[in-house]
């Protein structure tokens, strides 16, 4: 029964997923494996069409893998699973938080889960960081290929011939610059590197 998989696995997902979003990425990546033969780079692909469409993360990943792997269906089980958790616990933490509010158990459990977190964000970095910095296509080389330049040779070869993308690495600190430094809304960032990426294009 795919649709049962599906929902205990995705149900484990919003069970164990402590921190959401980005920190559970990795753990995304490995619990759908079983149903989809994915690539990292097409799992990047996913977060980054999930961090620009509504809703978290894991939700929006849960309905695209869910769909895949067994159509509407498998993407409800998938969807359902995944939010049941957090609805049944945050449903019995309201009820008892006043009492816990001052337990040196709760308060040393939250801070030990904080650096946990923080690490299951560098992992979830190492999982992303190859497909979206030195994927196989090269952004830009779409444009120049229409423009009908050499992707062999001079400054043209070397962005298309270098280990790395060296225009999403660009991308990238460009991005950084502007949510710390410029303090732009994310969403605008998103949308702004989205139109450039849409323009220059990438050609396999």
């Amino acid at each position: 029964m795919i649709y049962l998989n599906l929902f205990i696995s995705f149900f484990k997902v919003g069970l164990l997923g402590f921190g959401g979003g980005l920190a559970i990425v990795r753990l995304i990546y490995d619990s759908i494996q079983p149903f989809l033969d994915m690539s990292r780079e097409m799992f990047a692909n996913i977060v980054a069409i999930s961090q620009v469409t509504p809703g978290p993360l894991a939700v929006n990943t849960a309905t695209y893998v869910g769909y895949e792997a067994a159509g509407i269906r498998g993407s409800m089980a998938a969807t359902f699973g995944v939010i049941l958790p957090a609805f049944i616990i945050v449903s019995i933490v309201v009820r008892i938080i006043e009492q816990f509010r001052s337990s040196k158990i709760v308060n040393g459990a939250i801070s030990g889960i904080r650096p946990a977190t923080m690490g299951l964000i560098g992992a979830a970095v190492v999982t992303l960081i190859k497909p979206a910095l030195a994927g196989e296509g090269r952004l830009g080389s779409g444009l120049l290929k229409a423009l009908g330049a050499d992707l062999t040779g001079g400054i043209s070869g070397v962005l298309m011939n270098s280990p790395v993308d060296l225009i999403s690495v660009t991308i990238f600190f460009i991005t950084v610059v502007l949510i710390i430094k410029f303090k732009k809304s994310p969403i605008f960032v998103l949308l702004l590197m989205g139109c450039i990426g849409a323009v220059l294009g990438v050609q396999y």
